[in-house]
Formats: structure tokens, C-alpha cells, sequence
């Protein structure tokens, strides 16, 4: 089994949404009890990454004073994950992009270890957690770059329908569905705001 070296990996982290259900807070900017949900996020990216960037489309000043690196969408008007992903792809200099989206402080190093020890003949390694594919949490190879471009170019915009366009492999999370847990409201970062404490201190 081939295994992708660190140096051929950049880290993505989607933060460029709008944040409609969490009444338009910048989801990059989670934090619980003082501490950013997206450093805990980046702690575990390093080990695997040789460079971390930030889809960001606004607070630019605040993630920059954060001492992150941020890649704005290319294109307008908030057009959702993928045209993130397609910035990330224009802006890396490695020859594979991990994506992970900002809110999901679950994430643990078996997700890279496993994308990164995975089949390399693939265009696309995607996470499966039994039931269905977590399409943000994904590895691809930065040579789709153009095919995205063309399939961004329809106005599609569902990542799922672009994956059916390159090879794609899914890879099996089904032992670590919890990992794809996201904070997408106010009521869930409650909720779930022990077990993102702990896994912040035990990071």
C-alpha cells in the first residue's frame, strides 16, 4: 500500500460558508470557553500537512491575526464548498489537498492516517461512515484542478456529481462515525461542548 509523505499534502479547512443556521456566525470563529474550535483542527492537520490554509470569504484581519494562511474563493457570492476546494486546488503547491470544514471538532489522526495509506491510483479519496459519504472530508489530487474548473463552468455546484466525474474511492469510517459530527447551530455546540473541551486539552 502506498503512503503519501507529508511533504506532498496541504490541509484545507472549509470556513467560507455563510453560517445561516448559525444566524451568520463565521463557523471558522467557534470557539468554546476562549479556546477556536479551528486551532484544535490544525493542531492535528500539522502532523500530516506541509502546509495548513483557510477558506475564508470574510474576518479576514482577525484569521490573518491568528497567524493562519487564507485562501479566498476566486469565485463571488458564497457558491458553497466546492468552489472553496477549487481556490484551495489553484492556490496549493503539493500534489494532494486534504479538505476538512471548519466546524467538526471531532476529527482524530486515523482520518489522515487512512486517507493518506490509501489506494493512490484514485482521483479522489472521499470519507465513508457506513451510511453515506462525508464529502467535505475528502483528499484530492491537485491534478483535477482543470476538470473541476469545467465542471464549476455547468453552474453545478454538488459535490457529489463532481466525484462521479474523476475516480473515487471511498474510504471506509464506519468503525469512527462520530469524527463526522458538525456543529451546525447554537444548540449543538452546547451540546456538544464537554467532549469539544476534552478533545482540545487532550490534543
Amino acid at each position: 500500500m502506498y503512503k503519501i509523505n507529508k511533504k506532498q499534502v496541504t490541509t484545507l479547512i472549509l470556513a467560507g460558508g455563510k453560517s445561516t443556521r448559525m444566524d451568520g456566525q463565521d463557523k471558522g470563529l467557534l470557539n468554546v470557553e476562549g479556546k477556536y474550535i479551528i486551532n484544535y483542527i490544525i493542531n492535528i492537520a500539522e502532523k500530516y500537512s506541509k502546509k495548513i490554509i483557510v477558506n475564508v470569504n470574510r474576518n479576514f484581519e482577525k484569521y490573518e491575526a491568528m497567524g493562519l494562511v487564507i485562501c479566498k474563493d476566486v469565485l463571488d457570492d458564497f457558491q458553497g464548498p466546492l468552489a472553496g476546494i477549487y481556490s484551495g486546488l489553484m492556490m496549493i503547491d503539493t500534489e494532494y489537498m486534504i479538505t476538512l470544514p471548519c466546524d467538526g471538532p471531532f476529527i482524530r489522526d486515523i482520518f489522515f492516517k487512512k486517507m493518506i495509506s490509501s489506494d493512490n491510483n484514485a482521483d479522489i479519496n472521499v470519507a465513508h461512515d457506513g451510511k453515506r459519504i462525508q464529502p467535505v472530508y475528502c483528499m484530492i489530487k491537485k491534478s483535477v484542478t482543470n476538470n473541476l474548473e469545467s465542471f464549476l463552468k455547468t453552474d453545478q455546484r454538488k459535490i457529489d456529481k463532481w466525484f462521479e466525474n474523476n475516480i473515487t474511492n471511498l474510504i471506509d469510517f464506519s468503525q469512527y462515525n462520530e469524527m463526522f459530527v458538525n456543529i451546525n447551530d447554537k444548540n449543538e455546540l452546547e451540546k456538544y461542548k464537554k467532549q469539544i473541551l476534552n478533545n482540545i486539552k487532550n490534543e
